[in-house]
């Protein structure tokens, strides 16, 4: 019989891709969102719930659910959001937990995220699994309230079987609003400074099939880093300039400009209330520096790593067909 999953966060970018290739592995899936998308997924049952409602999420929940994914959170870097921020992902999860426990699920695939581990290094530090949550007193608010689910979930996995999955910066195909930015800036020439950063940079087509690993093979309690390429940014902006073609002038700004700046566009934004482009707390994200294994999570799941090329060539292909990229 096939199994079934619940999936949260099912329109976002890492949610879409997590139902497409539960339903190619012959899961039977019913994906929570907000409001029913108009480009729905073939196979997949799509419920409307909110996670701060938990009358919505015990209608939504069916019964003896094989996994639940919770892909869910609130991904605000702009501290005036940082209020609703933490229900959705402190309170929000709380609920779903309960609403969970209640129904009799199996298990509990949790997407948390490698900021959990800190994004405040001095200097460049390999992470891996055995790394403290220093994110658990990080300023920034989506660190923290990330940091304190992930926390929330592993103490409770003696009442319901929870895996945890810690991803990278995730990249891909039919990004609508993560990294995208930056391709476009990239595409036009347009990026004001190059980021002092290193990061690890994931296929979400690897990250969603090595949580669906995890919740096959995962071991409750325990946690898994799935990430791709360690890469500082310049080598990363390098490596897109090469394989999409173009050029990309790097212009370099000292960080404690960059620092001002970002503070001057988060108090516009209080005044006018559109979201800044950057905020104090996006740059703190992206100025962390860091490497990261994925070596348990290939040796405990099976987890494999595309080779960053094609991962490339993938997001050109789709940028040309969006009209985003000139062929």
């Amino acid at each position: 019989m096939s199994k079934t999953a619940f999936v949260t966060g099912s329109t976002g970018f890492l949610g879409r891709h997590l139902c497409h290739q539960l339903v190619q592995a012959d899961w039977q899936v019913t994906a929570m969102c907000r409001s029913i998308p108009e480009n729905a997924l073939k196979g997949v049952n799509y419920v409307q719930a909110d996670l701060l409602d938990m009358r919505s999420l015990m209608a939504a929940l069916p019964k003896h659910v094989d996994c639940l994914f919770h892909t869910a959170a609130d991904t605000n870097t702009w501290n005036k959001n940082n209020t609703r921020q933490s229900q959705t992902n402190i309170h929000g999860t709380q609920n779903l937990l309960d609403a969970a426990k209640e129904k009799g699920l199996q298990k509990w695939l949790h997407v948390s995220s490698i900021t959990t581990f800190g994004v405040d290094h001095h200097g460049m530090i390999e992470l891996t699994e055995q790394a403290p949550m220093e994110g658990l007193n990080s300023w920034v608010n989506y660190v923290k309230t990330k940091s304190q689910a992930e926390q929330m979930v592993i103490q409770q996995a003696t009442d319901l079987p929870a895996v945890v999955v810690n991803p990278t910066h995730i990249i891909g195909v039919d990004d609508q609003h993560n990294w995208i930015r930056l391709f476009k800036m990239l595409i036009s020439d347009t990026l004001p400074t190059i980021p002092i950063g290193a990061g690890s940079f994931a296929d979400v087509k690897d990250v969603a099939r090595g949580c669906i690993l995890a919740a096959e093979k995962g071991l409750v309690g325990e946690k898994y880093i799935l990430g791709g390429s360690n890469l500082s940014f310049e080598q990363f902006i390098d490596q897109v300039a090469d394989g999409f073609g173009i050029t990309v002038s790097k212009r370099r700004k000292p960080q404690a400009l960059i620092k001002v700046a970002a503070k001057i566009q988060s108090a516009i934004g209080y005044l006018s209330g559109n979201p800044p482009d950057l905020t104090p707390e996006a740059l703190q994200i992206i100025s962390d520096q860091y490497s990261c294994s994925s070596q348990k999570a290939k040796d405990e799941l099976g987890y494999t790593i595309r080779p960053f090329d094609e991962t490339l060539q993938d997001i050109k292909a789709n940028l040309i067909e969006r009209g985003i990229l000139s062929a």
